[in-house]
């Protein structure tokens, strides 16, 4: 039992059940949540700005065999600190490093978690800063060779292959502008909405995977992906109902029309109608002033 403590999470934070704690330290749980209230108590007392209830034991129920609804405390890290205070012999020490391994057992899975989102590219952001840097680097005279050094120190780390300037054969690989131009995603002045294609492939998970790095002139670089990232781009499209706008970060990309084309020159598009009700498309249409407005996406049902 001490070996499985099973955590639970409450916003960004993780808790023992205190039947479980009951269980680990050898003692009658109605006994724990005595001891439980005797400790808030006393917390409650306290001046000092860290020692509020909360973050020691927060108040739950259970259900038992019964049908009965039976009180229980969640018991955070801290917690089981103020617990296994009181404990003494092998089973306090038993205990004491058990809810310590299991907690940091967690907080490490949470700061890989948190390492490998922080480290994820943010395609429109971290794209501009190795453009600026390069920008810097050609007012510099700096040689192809150290170029290419510096793209593949900064993308090979994320999974992104550096092609070498010469020879690169990039055939089956595609610029976010002919994304949009093969899926038909275009912006208001008509031409294939690139914004929108990044914007999309920063949400899929393994977009890295798929792009490579291709270098061009004395110093500047482009991405390009392979087929699988359009066709991911077409099943979020698909998924989310082919929306007028895509969330970047605190900005939103605006589809101002879809052309009738297809991931596949032979597939029929599908009637867009089709993926909404007549109140959605209802809705949707009273967000404009006048069908001149109007992105051009749907079939219109107004008669007039």
């Amino acid at each position: 039992m001490l070996n499985n403590f099973t955590l639970i999470q409450r916003g960004d934070s993780y808790y023992i059940d205190s039947r479980e704690v009951a269980l680990a330290i050898d003692k009658r749980h109605d006994h724990l949540l005595r001891d439980i209230e005797g400790y808030l108590k006393i917390l409650d007392k306290s001046n000092a700005p860290n020692f509020g209830g909360i973050k020691f034991f927060i108040e739950s129920s259970y259900t038992d065999s019964r049908g009965r609804v039976k009180p229980c405390y969640l018991i955070s890290k801290l917690g089981c600190e103020v617990c296994a205070n009181k404990l003494i012999g092998a089973k306090g020490i038993q205990f004491t490093a058990a809810y310590v391994l299991k907690f940091n057992e967690m907080e490490a899975i949470t700061r890989e978690a948190e390492m490998k989102a922080y480290i994820r590219p943010r395609l429109n952001e971290f794209n501009t800063a190795v453009k600026n840097v390069l920008n810097g680097m050609s007012k510099c005279y700096t040689t192809p060779e150290n170029v290419m050094k510096f793209l593949c120190g900064v993308y090979k780390p994320l999974g992104i292959e550096v092609l070498p300037f010469h020879g690169a054969n990039y055939c089956g690989y595609y610029t976010v502008t002919e994304i949009a131009a093969k899926i038909g995603i275009y912006s208001d002045t008509g031409r294939p909405h690139g914004h929108a294609v990044s914007a999309i492939i920063s949400k899929l998970d393994n977009h890295a995977s798929h792009a490579l790095v291709i270098p061009y002139g004395l110093v500047g670089a482009t991405i390009r992906y392979d087929s699988f990232i359009i066709e991911a781009v077409w099943k979020w499209l698909m998924e989310n109902k082919f929306p007028s706008t895509v969330p970047y970060l605190d900005f939103d990309y605006h589809i101002y029309f879809y052309r009738q084309l297809s991931l596949h020159d032979n597939d029929c598009v599908p009637n867009l109608n089709d993926d909404f009700t007549v109140e959605e498309l209802d809705e949707m249409c009273d967000m404009f002033d006048d069908c001149d407005k109007c992105p051009g996406r749907f079939t219109c049902y107004e008669e007039d």
